[in-house]
């Protein structure tokens, strides 16, 4: 019997483990579930309503501020009474006794200009002459040059082709078909092909440089979409590949800057002057992990986890500060050294978990590109710059679902990384797809700066 109950106790204690298992992994699976259906439907939930935190708007007094009046007046209309609707009378008027009322329009017109190219005689080499066409004249081809560039602006505003026909028809009295867009698209691109390498090269001899990569799809297939940016630029191409060879194809084999980028592994092999991981990125991994798990305040790991958060917001407000004026150079220095003691003492813990030895395993192995930024202060503490150069596509991306070729995806590549560029230098985009659509483009310094208000 004595053996009989052991047989059973070991029994029960393994079906026990076995529960135990399926509870975490349970709770796991619901975790990873929630996360996903979260990222698909956002939750309807109101904030509390705070008594202390003031109301959004200008403050109580502020001076009211409305339309400005437009400097050009385009058309003048004289309006006079006609009779007296009292009682009917003549009426004379005055005719510097008025109220304006003025009112910004669009004007509709579609524009046929016909362009008479005479020929000439030459009566000293004896030969008939014919005279060049001027760049507003595309030759062979019947669609004006602001057609062409207001179809390439509907594409960057992620208006599909097929829609921005209707716009043309509907609004501009002109019949278009899909392909014709196609084939502006084409030829923006092929003009924006000198521009689109001197952005590369500007990239890959910058200081420091942001890299990420989102989704894509080109005729169906899976591929990537990769951005390198900074302050004055910003490259774009898609690419069937994820990776570390499409780095160092941009980048060069040892780019001599900074690389700002997320814990993705195709950025550890590529050689740069420096790394900087992108702090965001751990901080939401870490506070995923105490949502998921719900560490107990007292805990080592709940310890380890909020301790961790802290210090890594605290290292990204004096970084701040220091933009700010508030802080300088030597203050970087020394909280970059009470982080790094901070840091092994958190690391030194007995964590238990295996979400939190994760984390600290992360920390370990990326131990020299934490707190480059506190070193070069031009280096930025998140990769934020890069997911906002990512945006715009990711908008046409769920609108058009990506590209139907190569060719198409290449020319996405070429015009986004020219129009966000220009955007970066303060130059409009329909001036740039203006200028696209009438001859090769090989810098920005031709076109004229956005207007401020």
């Amino acid at each position: 019997m004595e053996k009989v109950m052991a047989l059973a106790q070991a029994e029960i204690e393994k079906l026990r483990q076995e529960n135990q298992n399926i509870k975490e992994e349970k709770e796991t699976l619901s975790y990873q579930l929630k996360q996903m259906l979260g990222k698909i439907f956002k939750p309807q939930v109101k904030p509390d309503h705070d008594v202390n935190r003031p109301k959004r708007g200008a403050p109580c007094g502020h001076r009211g501020n409305s339309r400005r009046r437009p400097e050009e007046i385009t058309e003048l209309i004289e309006i006079y009474p006609d009779k007296c609707d009292r009682c009917g009378g003549q009426i004379k008027a005055y005719e510097k006794s008025f109220d304006e009322h003025v009112v910004e329009d669009i004007e509709i017109k579609k524009k046929v200009t016909c362009y008479r190219l005479h020929y000439g005689y030459c009566k000293q080499c004896k030969k008939v002459v014919y005279p060049k066409a001027k760049e507003a004249v595309i030759p062979g081809d019947r669609i004006g040059v602001q057609a062409r560039a207001v179809g390439g602006y509907l594409r960057y505003l992620g208006l599909p082709y097929r829609k921005a026909t209707r716009i043309f028809k509907n609004i501009f009295g002109i019949n278009l078909t899909h392909p014709s867009f196609l084939a502006f698209n084409a030829e923006q691109a092929q003009n924006g092909a000198p521009i689109y390498e001197a952005i590369k090269e500007g990239i890959r001899h910058s200081a420091c440089v942001n890299g990420d990569e989102t989704g894509w799809r080109v005729n169906g297939q899976n591929h990537w979409l990769w951005v390198f940016t900074n302050k004055d630029a910003a490259f774009y191409q898609i690419d069937k590949s994820r990776g570390s060879k499409v780095v160092s194809d941009i980048l060069g084999e040892k780019y001599q800057g900074v690389l700002i980028s997320d814990f993705y592994s195709a950025y550890n092999k590529p050689k740069a002057l420096a790394k900087q991981r992108c702090l965001g990125h751990l901080l939401a991994e870490i506070k995923k992990i105490q949502e998921k798990n719900k560490f107990v305040p007292d805990s080592i790991d709940g310890i380890f986890c909020q301790e961790l958060k802290t210090l890594l917001k605290q290292m990204i407000n004096v970084w701040n500060e220091y933009h700010e004026g508030t802080k300088v150079f030597e203050d970087l220095v020394k909280e970059k050294e009470r982080a790094i003691s901070r840091m092994m003492e958190l690391l030194s813990l007995p964590i238990e978990h295996k979400d939190a030895r994760r984390i600290r395993k992360r920390i370990i192995k990326f131990n020299q590109e934490l707190f480059t930024f506190l070193d070069n202060p031009l280096v930025e503490p998140t990769n934020n710059r890069a997911e906002r150069q990512l945006r715009p596509n990711v908008i046409m991306r769920k609108i058009t679902f990506g590209n139907r070729s190569a060719l198409g995806a290449s020319n996405q590549a070429v015009i986004m990384s020219i129009i966000q560029t220009g955007i970066l230098n303060g130059i409009e985009p329909l001036n740039i797809s203006l200028a696209l659509s009438v001859k090769p483009l090989t810098s920005f310094t031709e076109l004229p700066k956005i207007r401020s208000p």
